[in-house]
């Protein structure tokens, strides 16, 4: 069994408070990166396919001559 001094585990842990919110800090911003990069890449398969679906429904109604 150890003793510690209370105010030394006290700054002690204030120090780790102290790096536990620049780590948490930290890893929002790394997930906030990725969270834009999913969601640009999410928004160019939406655009790409909602733009393949106007093509072929174009195609079709062209075909028909309902145009």
């Amino acid at each position: 069994m150890v003793y510690v001094d209370p105010k030394d585990y006290s700054a002690i842990m204030k120090r780790v408070d102290g790096v536990e919110e620049k780590v948490e800090f930290v890893n929002a911003e790394i997930q906030q990166i990725e969270g834009k990069r999913l969601g640009r890449e999410v928004g160019i398969l939406y655009g790409f396919l909602f733009g393949a679906l106007i093509y072929v429904a174009y195609s079709i109604f062209i075909q028909l001559n309902l145009l």
